[in-house]
């Protein structure tokens, strides 16, 4: 049954992905496209701290979706992210399905976490700038199952500064396949001493 259920969950969370990457705000290339920049290794003390988006909710309608969950049922996405003085930080995505009780379902609560160090910032002309990222680790596991992890080579992290938006950062995450790639605003949370990512 669990493995039924994982499979499941794979398809459900990948309805995630499409709508997401519409919310980019005006860059279209990849992350780490460099081309006419200027880096600079600067790394302002404002990015030190935890980050979190508000969770991201979508209804799961289609017949196979109601046929496993029931009517009423959701994946939801949150994103948390913590950034230490020394400019390494770690990066969250959490994903599962939620029935119409809001109970998440077991077998669907998935983990991405990408540990990196903030890299140079890079200027582009007619482009906002941005802070670019060397990822130190990446994996992606199911919560119930600590097991399934594996390993997520070739993402990429590039974290936004808005100006005008104290508090608030823009964060896109890519992955090689691009399935799953997307933009996210986090704002700035009070620290607390052994807080877990949103569920």
């Amino acid at each position: 049954m669990f493995g039924r259920l994982t499979l499941i969950a794979f398809v459900a969370l990948f309805a995630l992905a499409a709508p997401v990457s519409a919310q980019a705000p005006g860059a279209a290339r990849p992350a780490e496209e460099d081309t006419s920049s200027t880096n600079r290794t600067v790394f302002p003390a404002s990015l030190a701290g935890r980050w979190t988006s508000a969770p991201l909710e979508l209804a799961l309608t289609s017949e196979f979706h109601q046929s496993v969950y029931g009517a009423g049922a959701s994946s939801v996405r949150s994103v948390a992210m913590t950034i230490q003085p020394s400019g390494e930080g770690v990066f969250t995505v959490t994903s599962r399905v939620r029935d119409r009780r809001g109970r998440v379902v077991p077998g669907t609560q998935e983990i991405e976490e990408v540990r990196f160090s903030v890299g140079d910032l890079v200027e582009q002309p007619g482009r906002q700038p941005h802070y670019t990222s060397r990822i130190v680790k990446a994996e992606r596991r199911f919560a119930d199952d600590p097991s399934s992890a594996f390993a997520r080579d070739g993402v990429t992290l590039a974290l936004y500064v808005p100006e005008g938006k104290p508090g608030t950062l823009e964060v896109r995450f890519d992955t090689p396949e691009g399935t799953g790639s997307f933009w996210e605003t986090v704002r700035r949370t009070a620290a607390r001493a052994g807080a877990q990512p949103p569920s």
